[in-house]
């Protein structure tokens, strides 16, 4: 029983000294935070400009694609539905022939007339 209490003394302990060094760490993220937030904020009002010309671009190069995705989509569209068209229709080739080569034998002829 002695064992298990002095494994709960260290695991304190052990939180103890996490917990102060988390807040040490806490501290040193703010405080640096604090000292190069200007910067940042310069850095970030200089990028804009610099990233409003370049969503610009996306734009344009956006606007310019289009048409061509427009035109392959329609394209692909088509060839798919060709491709089912053709998928449902070839299995009954064997019954469409089938059912000509009946039709075929027992058809009636003319009769000539005498």
């Amino acid at each position: 029983m002695l064992e298990l209490i002095a494994l709960a003394g260290l695991l304190v302990a052990g939180l103890a000294v996490a917990s102060v060094i988390g807040v040490v760490f806490i501290v040193l993220k703010v405080v640096f935070w604090a000292v190069f937030f200007p910067f940042r904020l310069l850095f970030k009002l200089i990028w804009v400009p610099v990233g409003l010309v370049m969503g610009l671009l996306s734009l344009v190069a956006g606007a310019a694609i289009i048409p061509i995705v427009l035109a392959v989509g329609v394209i692909v569209a088509v060839l798919g539905a060709l491709a089912a068209l053709v998928a449902l229709l070839v299995p009954a080739i064997p019954f469409v022939l089938f059912g000509l080569m009946i039709w075929a034998i027992l058809k009636k002829r003319p009769v000539a007339a005498s």
